[in-house]
């Protein structure tokens, strides 16, 4: 009996020994098919399933510009898979807005597409005495409006090289510190060699082109202490005024 016994506990030891060998060696194969299947059903619930599907879309930095209007314009596809959607094609329509100088889109999930717009910032207002364009840091002429918005200076921008001498009066402006800024009234451009700063009191100041300016703005900062009508930068090294009171 005991020899029996013995021979029993053998052949179980072997027998769960075998079935040890046939687990481990089928483990690789079940974790692996495992995987498999996780990842077929993470792709079609990202690629394929509505369950994750674009159903809106969220607007920020929008001050002027209409949400509905980036809305309309971005033409996020609702209903498609958010993980399918192209992004960068989505910013590109948006950037065509006038008015937008920037658009970051990015996914927020589960099911919506968040569009983060930076608008153009006038800082000049271009006329032809029958309109007023707003024109941003750039050059860039964004819209136009029926009367002269109040705080930006005035340009008069005349001439057959338009586009040029609105760059070269934003140039001109952005080089100007805030204490003279202020006090323009309005800018006349014939060229971009040729521009003229009108000041609210009556005093011009004759700046030529857009070259050198923040050395002009410099150079006009000291000649203004000397009470002139006309002050001269166009030649910063050589600067003149007119009508200076003695």
């Amino acid at each position: 009996m005991s020899q029996s016994a013995d021979l029993a506990r053998a052949q179980q030891r072997f027998a769960r020994r075998q079935r040890l060998v046939r687990w481990r060696s089928w483990l690789p194969w079940a974790i692996g098919g495992a995987l498999v299947v996780v990842a077929a059903v993470i792709v079609w619930l990202f690629y394929y399933s509505s369950a994750l599907a674009v159903d809106g879309v969220r607007v920020s930095g929008a001050d002027t510009v209409p949400v509905a209007t980036i809305q309309n314009v971005a033409e996020a596809p609702v209903g498609t898979p958010l993980a399918k959607v192209d992004l960068r094609s989505i910013a590109d329509r948006v950037r065509t807005i006038p008015a937008v100088a920037d658009a970051q889109v990015t996914r927020a999930w589960p099911n919506k597409v968040v569009i983060v717009v930076t608008e153009r910032v006038p800082v000049v207002v271009v006329t032809d005495g029958s309109r007023f364009e707003l024109v941003d840091a750039t050059g860039t002429t964004f819209k136009t409006v029926a009367a002269r918005p109040a705080g930006l200076p005035e340009a008069k921008v005349t001439g057959s090289r338009r586009d040029v001498t609105v760059h070269s009066v934003v140039t001109v402006s952005a080089a100007l510190p805030d204490t003279l800024r202020t006090q323009v009234g309005s800018i006349s451009a014939a060229s971009p060699d040729s521009i003229t700063l009108n000041l609210s009191s009556g005093v011009k100041v004759v700046w030529g082109s857009s070259d050198d300016s923040e050395r002009k703005a410099e150079v006009l900062s000291v000649l203004m202490k000397r009470k002139a009508k006309v002050y001269d930068v166009s030649a910063p090294d050589l600067p003149v005024t007119k009508g200076e009171k003695r």
